[in-house]
């Protein structure tokens, strides 16, 4: 009777919908994907273990450490107990990571942190009992809200972006019951800490808004430092290189991976040097080459600094390429010495001759030798015998840094070329004796480390080339903010910018629009003088007398809002808004930059729909609420008006509405 129950109940099939089915054969097919992807120094892990030891690739090379490998960790971060993640999840996780380096350039902090945030999120589902395929976005809530609990502000924030990110793949490749469309709602990019307090409008110290907006005198000290530090001097590279960040702009990892190159100019005469952007994906790529465009004030700096710093690295881009041929470190600079060499050798060699003694790493390894008949330099038997290593030993020690990875190709760009040390414009020698020394028979890349190591000198130099005592703290990505609000205070668009600094979300410029409050009203005031801003405000100050100009502008205008066709003056801190946000139906507080071009779209788009409103209300006349028909009639002919005076400032002379709208509509 038993047997019989044991046997109905081994029968017993459990019953998939369709759906639970494509999600399993979904999560098999991502599974067996990354199974079969080859990566650089994943040859050796085996896809069952824990802690994986990645020994070569973009990771490790991206690491910035001079180390053979680095290690992933597929386990619970300690605030959630550290123990190995497991089951299905860690399946999915090992997954999606080996996915998104393949088609991105994240480095190892940004890795781990996906792992960190996949982990929190499988930790919470394992918390009710339920599989990766009924994920809600409560489920992520909560990780999210956990996240927000466990870690610094500016970490959570990052982490929380993984968590959409994480969300992304789960819809991308139909894993979920339902379509998460994930975002965090409490998601809230870190303020600075240092925000602007009060100050007159007229100040110039305005323009200093935070802390990541440099001040003049950063760039005033480094021109001095460009023109009077001596081209021989050991610290000339860093100088350039600082000037090539004030200059472009770029991220550190993209300077470093700066390809070798001349200035090259385009079929419309303009300037460009082509680089890599990093945190820009496309598809499955690596990431593609751009033309990164010169602005003409920094060009003629340029076109010196590039020579000369192709000058500089020439001797370290040999090295490089005869590592690269010989598949070892470069060691033609002893080649035609004498097969013992002993410490003046050495000296002449620019090599410690530490290296001979009876404690060093050489010694141990058996490589000095005591040459019991070797006088001194006066013809004297010595009173402690003399000693030499040979050619064999020098290149054993030469090796003791070399790091096989290095001679792996850096970059690998959209056309699969392949980029090596030797192809990069910014090279260093290894440092030994804790900075003193270069290994000049070892290049390597131009480190972040090495650049802050050099920033701890520069009040050194700033005082004996500058002749200025103390100079305020920066750092290289201080640059990117000041250019990037110097651009947007000059007028440049939000879509420009993007595309200029290569980001790949147009949001992500805001971030590094840094003009304060007091700034914007201090250049809607110039331009509302000028006439190059229009507006109800505009005409009143043009039939003003120039003698009480100021004084209006400086009553009327004391903030500055972006209404998206144009900007409010108004302050909000006294009343609040009177026209319910009609700002373009004649408001006293609306004005316009004119030939502001990232504004057409939005004051085509609102014109357009106006004008349908507009032939909807004069049909609705005939009714018997005409009274309210006439007010909207008349208001929408308010705006009307305004919106073509906008687009006519912007060169749109002829608009037609009904055409844009099935333009629009057919997209």
């Amino acid at each position: 009777m038993r047997t019989e129950k044991v046997l109905r109940k081994s029968k017993v099939i459990p019953f998939l919908t369709s759906l639970q089915v494509d999600r399993q054969a979904n999560f098999n097919s991502l599974i067996a994907k990354a199974k079969l992807l080859k990566l650089g120094g994943f040859e050796f892990i085996q896809w069952e273990e824990e802690i994986w030891e990645i020994t070569g690739g973009r990771l490790l090379q991206q690491s910035g450490r001079n180390s053979l490998s680095v290690t992933m960790n597929f386990s619970y971060p300690p605030k959630l107990g550290g123990e190995r993640i497991g089951g299905d999840w860690e399946q999915l996780v090992k997954a999606l990571f080996l996915l998104r380096l393949h088609a991105k350039q994240q480095n190892l902090s940004n890795q781990r942190g996906f792992v960190t945030v996949a982990a929190y999120i499988a930790y919470f589902i394992n918390q009710r009992n339920s599989s990766i395929f009924n994920i809600t976005r409560e489920d992520l809530d909560h990780a999210c809200n956990e996240i927000s609990k466990d870690y610094s502000e500016s970490s959570a924030y990052n982490f929380h972006k993984l968590a959409a990110e994480f969300a992304g793949h789960l819809d991308a490749n139909g894993l979920c019951k339902n379509f998460l469309n994930y975002k965090y709602s409490e998601q809230k990019r870190p303020e600075s800490a240092n925000a602007v307090g009060t100050k007159r409008l007229d100040d110039p110290n305005t323009l200093i808004t935070k802390e990541k907006v440099l001040a003049p005198v950063v760039f005033q000290v480094l021109g001095q430092l460009y023109q009077n530090v001596p081209k021989d001097h050991k610290y000339r590279f860093y100088i350039l290189l600082l000037t090539f960040f004030a200059c472009t702009g770029r991220r550190f990892s993209e300077l470093s991976l700066l390809p070798n190159q001349k200035i090259q100019i385009d079929k419309d005469s303009v300037s460009y040097l082509e680089y890599f952007p990093r945190k820009v994906s496309k598809g499955n790529t690596f990431t593609p080459k751009r033309k990164l465009y010169l602005p003409s004030q920094t060009l003629v700096i340029l076109q010196e600094v590039i020579p000369e710093i192709q000058m500089l690295t020439a001797k370290c881009r040999d090295s490089a390429l005869e590592m690269h041929k010989s598949q070892t470190v470069d060691v033609r600079f002893f080649k035609n010495y004498p097969e013992k060499l002993y410490k003046e050798d050495l000296k002449e060699l620019d090599i410690n001759p530490s290296i001979l003694d009876s404690g060093s790493r050489l010694s141990k390894d058996g490589l000095v030798f005591p040459d019991h008949d070797k006088l001194t330099a006066a013809g004297h038997k010595p009173s402690h015998t003399i000693c030499y290593t040979t050619h064999e030993g020098l290149q054993t020690y030469c090796k003791y840094n070399f790091n096989p990875n290095s001679l792996s190709p850096i970059h690998v760009d959209q056309s699969g070329k392949k980029y090596f040390l030797h192809d990069l414009m910014f090279l260093r020698y290894y440092m030994m004796s804790g900075g003193k020394r270069e290994a000049h028979w070892l290049p390597v890349e131009c480190t972040h480390s090495m650049l802050t190591t050099f920033l701890r000198y520069i009040d050194d130099l700033v005082e004996e080339y500058a002749g200025l005592e103390d100079m305020p703290e920066f750092t290289t990505h201080a640059f990117r903010h000041t250019l990037n609000t110097m651009l947007d205070e000059g007028g440049l668009s939000d879509l420009l910018q993007t595309e200029w600094f290569g980001r790949s979300d147009p949001n992500d410029t805001k971030a590094y629009q840094h003009t304060s409050p007091e700034k914007k009203a201090l250049i809607i005031r110039e331009k509302l003088k000028n006439g190059e801003a229009s507006g109800m405000l505009a005409e009143q100050i043009f039939n003003l007398p120039i003698e009480i100009q100021d004084a209006v502008l400086a009553a009327r205008v004391q903030a500055v809002h972006d209404v998206g066709t144009g900007l409010c003056t108004h302050n909000f801190s006294q009343l609040p808004c009177e026209r319910h946000l009609q700002c373009s139906a004649e408001c006293k507080d609306y004005v316009w930059v004119k030939d502001d071009k990232q504004r057409v779209n939005e004051q085509k788009r609102i014109l357009a729909i106006t004008v349908h409103a507009q032939e909807t209300v004069r049909q609705q006349k005939q009714s018997k609420r005409i009274k309210k028909s006439l007010d909207w009639e008349l208001h929408n002919e308010k705006k009307i008006i305004v919106l073509t005076k906008q687009l006519q400032d912007n060169g749109v002379v002829e608009f037609d509405p009904k055409a844009y709208l099935k333009e629009i509509s057919n997209v």
